[in-house]
């Protein structure tokens, strides 16, 4: 039971972080006048891309390793609760 509950507070914790994130992101997008086009989506690069290098102008707001580390909880909240469904009890 100690271990259902930690695995439900790494998932949630995870899920918070991201949705956060993507929230503070898309409340940015409207306001972004120039972007790079080596990623993906304009979401993306907002998230992952830090202060450019180069002459464009172009800033993402860096959050790339907050997010990973949302979806790394997530992740380890997953698999512990996978590991204690499936667990036999010796009851």
């Amino acid at each position: 039971m100690k271990k259902t509950i930690i695995g439900i507070a790494l998932l949630v914790s995870g899920i918070i972080t991201i949705s956060l994130l993507i929230l503070s992101a898309m409340q940015y997008l409207p306001h972004m006048t120039v972007w790079s086009n080596n990623y993906p989506s304009r979401l993306f690069f907002l998230i992952f891309a830090g202060q450019s290098r180069f002459g464009d102008g172009a800033s993402g707001l860096a959050l790339g390793l907050p997010f990973v580390f949302g979806i790394v909880l997530i992740v380890l909240g997953l698999i512990i609760l996978t590991i204690e469904y499936f667990k036999k009890d010796n009851a």
